[in-house]
């Protein structure tokens, strides 16, 4: 398929995918970290160093340590969305794209205002072969995006959805 050579060219262009969903997933509150369920101290602070670890292993290339140090973290805490997220990432960049769609449907039904997890789902389910789904996707991130104020990434987003329209 000739459009999954361009999807390698849009992977530098989105390489700053890491730094803002990690430094989202610092961000949250105590209380949406233990949404549905009491956790000890421990397991917080576990959750977020194995989240941090994740997100520092994506960051020199080992897929498979964040794969791993993600599967951790969603184990401790299931419901958090950017355990989901960064395996899909780490997944994606193995090109296991069904896993890595797979993750970034549960990061959507876990928080449907991520505009990463369109972002590379749409990516995801064009590897797949899935162009309209992908369009799709690429169209809600880049929406997520502006209302966010992140017009780069929602730039970056339509056109993505535009080379893809036209491959």
């Amino acid at each position: 398929m000739k459009g999954i050579k361009g999807l390698a060219s849009l992977m530098v262009v989105f390489g700053l995918m890491v730094c803002a969903p990690k430094a989202n997933a610092e961000k949250l509150p105590t209380n949406d970290v233990q949404t549905q369920f009491t956790q000890s101290t421990t397991d917080n602070d576990n959750f977020k160093t194995y989240i941090n670890q994740g997100f520092s292993l994506l960051e020199k290339d080992d897929y498979r340590g964040a794969i791993q140090a993600f599967n951790q973290a969603i184990r401790i805490v299931p419901n958090n969305p950017y355990g989901y997220l960064g395996r899909g990432f780490a997944y994606f960049n193995l090109k296991q794209y069904q896993e890595a769609k797979a993750d970034f449907d549960q990061t959507i039904n876990l928080n449907s205002n991520i505009g990463y997890a369109y972002l590379f789902r749409g990516m995801s389910n064009y590897a797949l072969g899935s162009k309209q789904q992908a369009i799709s996707d690429l169209q809600i991130a880049a929406n997520i995006f502006q209302k966010a104020g992140e017009t780069e990434m929602a730039q970056k987003s339509l056109d993505a959805l535009e080379r893809i329209r036209n491959a």
